[in-house]
């Protein structure tokens, strides 16, 4: 099995340390529910990294010069198959290991957030939606549109159901996130997707607060790694998502509300 994290920011505030041991924690705890074992698991981090994060980048740039670099006293980074991802590997246990995957996020004209997955460099900003999502599928990216508190309502929310329902939009997914609360209705563009056969890519989407970090890992989906010992997880990833025969299985919980309310109250002291 693949375990995916598909919405993952690595925000200045976080302590690395803190967000790849509760990456590597939380993939654990899905594995043990849901019974998948331990042997053949792979895990994987999306990062959609916004116009301020540049983790990737810089790791990057660092093994761009050697083939591994250490990122913190317990974990060291490889380089990947492509220049699309890289491989943590945990200093002390070896066999624990985490991909991660470039991506960004982008906002167009219109207000509407879309993540580029598999994009090393935002070079998209500032396009309007179908141009943006053309743009991400051009750069052998994949396109998602992630929910957000108050992100799908009113104006741009028709704007979201109008594309979707356009079939000129190539392969395109919607996002789902652990921070959304449990007292908030299922949103309609997600019965619109299942009725129109588009998938829902879950991610925990942690907020730019330092406990945050622990949230990475707890919410996304696994999918069967079929063929995978031919390619590295990333790769046989993407190929899954493009696949017309894509089955996902979503894990986590939605926040409590308390949690929620706490965390929007925060964010609002600090921004």
């Amino acid at each position: 099995m693949i375990l995916v994290d598909a919405h993952v920011h690595v925000y200045d505030c976080f302590d690395i340390d803190l967000l790849l041991d509760s990456a590597l924690h939380n993939f654990q705890e899905v594995a043990k529910q849901y019974a998948l074992g331990d042997s053949s698991l792979s895990y994987v981090l999306l990062l959609t990294e916004g116009p301020q994060e540049s983790w990737f980048q810089g790791l990057a740039l660092k093994l761009a010069a050697r083939q591994q670099c250490q990122i913190t006293a317990q974990w060291t980074a490889r380089a990947g198959t492509d220049e699309n991802s890289l491989l943590v590997v945990h200093n002390y246990c070896p066999e624990h290991q985490i991909h991660i995957v470039a991506g960004h996020q982008v906002v167009t004209t219109e207000k509407i957030e879309v993540l580029a997955l598999f994009v090393k460099q935002d070079r998209l900003s500032g396009l309007s939606l179908p141009d943006t999502v053309a743009g991400i599928q051009q750069l052998g990216g994949i396109p998602v549109l992630p929910w957000g508190v108050g992100k799908w309502l009113g104006k741009r929310g028709k704007i979201v159901e109008e594309f979707m329902l356009n079939p000129d939009h190539g392969n395109l997914f919607l996002g789902d996130n652990g921070g959304r609360p449990q007292f908030w209705p299922t949103p309609n563009h997600f019965h619109l997707a299942q009725k129109t056969g588009m998938a829902v890519l879950p991610g925990s989407d942690p907020l730019p607060l330092a406990d945050e970090a622990s949230r990475v890992g707890s919410f996304g989906f696994f999918l069967e790694d079929n063929g995978l010992a031919a390619e590295s997880p990333p790769t046989y990833l993407k190929k899954a998502l493009l696949s017309s025969r894509l089955t996902i299985s979503p894990f986590g919980s939605l926040q409590k509300s308390r949690l929620f309310f706490a965390n929007q109250i925060r964010l609002r002291r600090l921004f």
